[in-house]
């Protein structure tokens, strides 16, 4: 059961679209490095100050996510390190996702195909998988047993977050079309046909 964020969360999340709306804005009308910092802030009539308690650096404007809601935090299973089943495998990606996309998916869409235009920030949008890897490995783990350390959850998390990054940059790079529901169940798919079957080595 999810509450309703208090005033407090409620004008900081504003002030935080705020930026981020009036920042995609002149990324778009004058292109990502010849904005600054300085013209966000005028746009939005907000003080530098302001801005970096909200986005440490321009670049975390585009690359930082608004976490969407998750399911509930799966119960632990106790037992000894396994392969992460694939219904693990799948609710764990299905939660990448909702994380991902957040609230509002048509600003992540915007978000994200800048982030696919610009190779700066494209570069660094992989440069962040370590903290997804760990993150993702974290829900397998609890999903499937074992440790977030077993070498098997960490090769699945590290393929879990490359799959979830390049979907999303690939869905921004065709503007939304298809949908994110029928991308994933293609990678969905893929990773079925990589997984190995019983007794291989």
């Amino acid at each position: 059961m999810t509450t309703r964020p208090g005033l407090r969360e409620r004008k900081k999340a504003k002030t935080r679209r705020l930026l981020r709306q009036e920042a995609l804005r002149l990324f778009v009308e004058q292109g990502y490095d010849n904005t600054t910092v300085e013209q966000i802030c005028v746009a939005a009539d907000i003080s530098p100050s302001t801005f970096f308690r909200y986005f440490p650096t321009k670049e975390d404007v585009v690359l930082t996510d608004d976490p969407g809601p998750l399911a509930e935090e799966p119960p632990a299973v106790p037992g000894p390190p396994e392969p992460p089943a694939d219904d693990a495998v799948r609710a764990t990606l299905h939660d990448l996702l909702a994380r991902r996309l957040g609230p509002d998916p048509d600003t992540t869409l915007a978000r994200l195909g800048l982030a696919a235009r610009v190779p700066s920030l494209r570069g660094r949008m992989w440069q962040r998988q370590e903290a997804q890897v760990a993150h993702t490995a974290a829900l397998l783990a609890r999903r499937a047993g074992g440790a977030p350390d077993a070498y098997e959850v960490r090769v699945t998390a590290a393929v879990l977050a490359a799959v979830v990054t390049e979907t999303l940059l690939y869905w921004a790079e065709q503007n939304g079309e298809p949908g994110l529901p029928a991308l994933f169940d293609r990678a969905l798919a893929q990773l079925g046909g990589l997984r190995p079957g019983p007794g291989c080595s």
